[in-house]
């Protein structure tokens, strides 16, 4: 890693870039308390499953997808990041994520992220899976119940359910919703 000289500037999109890679890096290792550590207090996320969380919501997904749980037996695996490009603030990556579900589905998909910083901290992200929610629903529900995925139905259901699980993943002895790290509701 080169340090810069005292007095020296920095490129921002450089600074951007080396912050999103460690998040990720970060990630990888399940170290949650380090992700959390390079988010704003009131960060923003939303994907297929979050239609926008902030704040202690994130904080506390990001540990939850570090860590075991009753209906995924080990932390979501990180296989690849490739950071594409950076302007100023805004940073592009895609991450590659595989898991198992209790039941036994394999989940593998890679995912489109937009992150936004805003002094040295992470005030926004985006992600976007590369595959269909007919896809997705396959690798997780398996069939026939993958073709919700092709009613309207599919992402308030999937939201409201993952929802409901990020509640009761706070309330849980050792999240971060019952630590320091934590924050309210």
């Amino acid at each position: 890693m080169n340090i810069p000289l005292p007095g020296a500037t920095i490129d921002s999109s450089t600074a951007t870039k080396a912050i999103v890679e460690r998040f990720f890096t970060h990630y990888q290792r399940h170290e949650f308390p380090a992700m959390h550590a390079l988010l704003d207090p009131n960060v923003s996320f939303s994907d297929l499953a979050f239609a926008r969380i902030t704040g202690a919501d994130v904080r506390a997904m990001w540990q939850w997808y570090c860590v075991s749980t009753g209906t995924r037996p080990k932390p979501v695996d990180v296989r690849s990041i490739k950071v594409e490009d950076s302007t100023g603030n805004r940073v592009r990556a895609k991450y590659e994520v595989d898991y198992t579900l209790k039941g036994g589905h394999h989940v593998r998909y890679v995912i489109q992220s937009k992150f936004e910083l805003r002094d040295a901290k992470i005030v926004s992200q985006v992600d976007t899976p590369t595959i269909s929610n007919f896809q997705f629903a396959r690798m997780v529900l398996g069939f026939p119940k993958c073709l919700l995925a092709l009613t309207p139905f599919f992402r308030p259901i999937v939201r409201w359910g993952m929802k409901r699980k990020l509640k009761k993943f706070r309330a849980s002895p050792g999240s971060a919703s019952q630590t320091s790290q934590g924050g309210s509701h």
